[in-house]
């Protein structure tokens, strides 16, 4: 059985062996997806934004990037600290995040972290880092999309409870270019415990990405990883510390990237070391802050080539328009960014069993068989000198050293069919064989190809010099075998007297990621239900053992399919009054299930209505009145109602009536009424025949006179809600004949005591009756108010008049103060639909505003008009 949760990180204490770039890995194989991108560094911009002399530099290296973002297919930006000079300072983080907005407004994803100047060294706290790039600021983004994103932040509990809430100060970001899947790690100046910790849950959540870690301190201008600490606020994480027990163990990382570090003009440096898994991690500085001009908008560049197997280093400035191109600033370097993930089989580091004598080598030593027990054990690398872990030198003199020393490491493996691209990568001076279960895989600088322990090392080989440039041997997947594999090695000296000789080992290998076998769905659980007489649904829901992604549901030969680990499905057309039985398979990831099966009984159709019971009656010249009731037979749900020439009209209930407001005047008209089932059935047709009289000449009516009486309010306040409806009580207002207002011509004075503050606003109501809308025309309401009027007929308004448009309120000025006069010559006259009248009951409401409260008159009236047929 395969092992679950294997882990691609080392918990295991282990030491890095140290590679040039290119001699551990060649390029690798082109992948399916070769897509060139770009990810810009940001150096430190503190130089820019410390005042507004240098801050167009800044600008112009952000506005390069988004400039040049297509030619270089510009995938990125990462910031690597030291935003500004001065924490505290405001004046420096606008500049910097206004520079920064320039990369957000055009879309190009970026990522920014703090250096020791943008937060306090002895608090680990910076309001305006917090304030200027929070974590809103990047997770609203407008370039998050399924292939970049950012990922999150300490203190989101992405991954649990996180143990400190460090708002943005350490975030991660997810890129995916092509078939490349890429995880961008910021994590803050010196990192704390718990970025470490929290950095970790990142990884091991996102095993299959390959990783750039950025932080503002790494390796210095002498390409050294820093001991050196200044923060206070908690313990800190030195550079050296940083590699051993995070970086080298976690194999996803291949780039590391910081700033900060600067020696006058001198602020570039790179090195090149290979992880506990035996790849290389590169680590590279460029910060530019002591040059002119604050930095003189020098930034670098790298264009990875996956298919290659390469990513290229420019350094450029925007500001001068030109690259640097020393050794320093303009590189190549190896990089695997195929998909998949190198397993260590055997880490960097680990425990060996030793001998170190001048007798001859035991008979078999390097088989499994081989009782190991009596040899001594310790960490690589081991040997003496410089370098190693565990010391196993023979007591001088160097005259009595063996020529060579020989180990053994037994480790468990399974699943070895699955294993592929097993190599040893292997650090020994002066020489070296390896031996895979007894069999050699290969030796290097050694004066025999068949070594023993008498044969001597072909060529001299410092500690310094093995460590650069470690051996490969590429072991036969065929060698490993199930369950206890001894690995063992031999290491030969060039003369006894050699100052130093030592032996590490890293053993890895490709495993092929087999899939788990996946259970087919259990047999689901169904029911079917009638709905009518020739409609059922069929239920289903998940009955357990592996995943239900839908069903497959049959019936007399047809199958349907349907999605989900539960729904339903209405099966239409069926025979009134049969059994139907329906077979359910459920299908998943795993395949498909054994049938599950539910039998329903449809009902009997019932019977069709019978012909309805319907009259006609004439109500007018032009409208007639069709009522039914049900005949005998089925239950009645409606009817449908014809004439010859004329509309089909609809109607529901068992009994009811319609109205054909289009009949001819003086004809005889017959009205044919088929009554419906619910289920569509439908009765034979009845009719009714009725003769509609003839037409006459409509006739004018007033409906409301000039004279007549209103209920009308005059107060200080906000008018009465809903005070226009038809369902509006007013009782409780005053009441008079109109004309209605103060001054001359009015027959009822509205108006408030002397000396009193009058109200912008008069309110007035009158009702009237209708009792056939349909047969009124020609409706004209005529209005005289002044100043201002706005007129509602039930609730609707109809017309204004001197009135601002938009809504009016109880202090809403009329825009005009004519006289009685003009009020009178020039009256609002409306045409008013009959569709806003009711049968019954109507109200007329209207309010009349002031254009200044000194006016020396108000008044108002109106009349309603119209053309009835009798």
């Amino acid at each position: 059985m395969r092992k679950a949760g294997r882990r691609r990180t080392l918990t295991a204490w282990a030491s890095a062996i140290a590679v040039v770039a290119g001699s551990l890995l060649g390029a690798p194989a082109a992948t399916a997806v070769d897509e060139t991108f770009t990810i810009v560094v940001l150096p430190d911009t503190q130089g820019y934004t410390v005042s507004s002399t240098y801050e167009a530099t800044m600008g112009a290296q952000t506005q390069w990037i988004v400039d040049s973002r297509a030619s270089l297919n510009t995938k990125f930006v990462i910031q690597v600290g030291d935003l500004v000079e001065s924490w505290p300072n405001v004046n420096h983080w606008e500049r910097a995040s206004r520079n920064m907005k320039t990369l957000d407004d055009a879309g190009v994803p970026n990522s920014v972290l703090p250096g020791n100047h943008d937060l306090d060294i002895t608090t680990g706290q910076s309001s305006t880092f917090d304030t200027y790039f929070p974590p809103s600021r990047y997770a609203g983004a407008s370039w998050n999309s399924p292939s970049v994103s950012y990922g999150g932040y300490l203190g989101q509990n992405l991954f649990g409870p996180d143990e400190i809430d460090r708002k943005n100060k350490d975030n991660f970001s997810l890129l995916t270019v092509g078939g490349v899947d890429l995880l961008i790690l910021n994590l803050e100046f010196e990192s704390p415990g718990y970025s470490m910790r929290w950095a970790q849950k990142v990884l091991d959540a996102h095993p299959d990405r390959k990783v750039i870690l950025a932080t503002h301190g790494f390796i210095n201008t002498g390409g050294t990883r820093s001991t050196h600490v200044i923060r206070t606020d908690v313990t800190p994480t030195s550079a050296v510390t940083l590699w051993n027990q995070f970086v080298t163990k976690n194999c996803a990382i291949f780039m590391v990237v910081n700033g900060h570090w600067h020696d006058g003009d001198i602020g570039e440096a790179r090195r090149t070391d290979a992880n506990d898994c035996g790849q290389p991690v590169h680590q590279i500085l460029s910060n530019y802050q002591s040059r002119a001009n604050g930095g003189n908008g020098w930034l670098r560049y790298y264009t990875f080539n996956p298919g290659a197997g390469t990513v290229d280093a420019y350094t450029y400035s925007p500001s001068l328009a030109q690259y640097e191109t020393d050794a320093g600033s303009r590189f190549t370097l190896p990089v695997d960014l195929t998909p998949g993930q190198d397993e260590v089989l055997v880490a960097g580091g680990s425990t060996w069993k030793w001998r170190n004598s001048v007798q001859s080598w035991p008979a078999a030593w390097n088989t499994v068989g081989f009782d190991d027990a009596p040899w001594s054990a310790g960490r690589a690398p081991l040997g003496w000198g410089a370098g190693v872990t565990t010391n196993i030198d023979l007591a001088p003199p160097t005259t009595d050293r063996a020529r060579a020393m020989i180990f053994r490491h037994t480790v468990q493996l399974d699943d070895v069919d699955e294993l592929s691209q097993v190599q040893v990568t292997t650090r020994a001076d002066d020489g070296v064989a390896v031996w895979v279960n007894g069999t050699l895989v290969g030796s290097a600088s050694l004066q025999s190809t068949t070594p023993t322990s008498s044969t001597y090392a072909s060529a001299v080989r410092s500690t310094s010099a093995a460590t650069a440039s470690p051996t490969v041997f590429t072991v036969p997947a065929s060698l490993l075998r199930e369950g206890a594999n001894t690995i063992a090695a031999s290491a030969h000296v060039n003369y006894r007297g050699t100052a130093d000789s030592s032996f590490d080992l890293v053993m890895t290998a490709r495993r092929a990621e087999s899939e788990p076998p996946v259970d087919p769905p259990a047999a689901p659980t169904v029911s079917a239900t009638a709905l009518s007489a020739t409609s059922a649904r069929v239920d289903w829901s998940a009955g357990g053992g592996g995943e239900t992604t839908g069903v497959e549901i049959s019936r007399g030969g047809t199958t349907v399919t349907a999605s989900g680990a539960s729904g339903s499905y209405v099966d239409t057309g069926l025979d009134p009054g049969s059994s139907v039985t329906y077979s359910v398979v459920a299908v998943g990831p795993g395949g498909r299930s054994t049938a599950a099966s539910a039998t329903v009984q449809l009902p009997s159709p019932p019977p069709p209505p019978g012909a309805p019971i319907v009259t006609a009656t004439a109500t007018s010249a032009r409208s007639v009145v069709i009522s039914w009731s049900p005949g005998q037979g089925g239950a009645v749900a409606g009817v449908e109602v014809t004439r010859t020439g004329g509309p089909t009209l609809q109607g529901t209930g068992s009994s009811g009536s319609v109205t054909d407001n289009t009949a001819p005047a003086g004809s005889t008209l017959t009205y044919s009424v088929t009554a419906l089932g619910a289920d569509g059935s439908r009765s034979p047709a009845a009719t009714a025949t009725v003769t509609t009289p003839p037409a006459t000449e409509p006739v004018p009516v007033t409906l409301v006179a000039s004279n007549a009486s209103w209920r009308f309010r005059y107060e200080a306040g906000a008018w009465p809600t809903g005070w226009t409806s038809t369902a509006f009580d007013a009782a409780a207002w005053n009441q008079g004949p109109a004309p209605l207002g103060f001054g001359a011509g009015v027959a009822t004075v509205v108006d408030v005591p002397p000396g009193s503050v009058r109200p912008l606003s008069m309110i007035f109501r009158t009702g009237f009756t209708v009792s056939d809308p349909g047969a009124h025309s020609a409706i004209t309401l005529t209005v005289r108010g002044d100043d201002g009027v706005v007129v509602y007929l039930n609730g609707t308004e109809v017309g204004r008049l001197r009135m601002p448009a938009g809504s009016v309120t109880a202090t809403t000025y009329a825009t005009a103060a004519p006289s009685l006069a003009a009020a009178t010559a020039s009256p609002l006259v409306i045409q008013v639909p009959a569709s806003l009248l009711r049968a019954g009951g109507n109200v007329i409401s209207a309010s009349t505003h002031l254009n200044y409260r000194s006016t020396p008159g108000v008044s108002f009236t109106a009349t309603l008009e119209a053309m009835r047929q009798p």
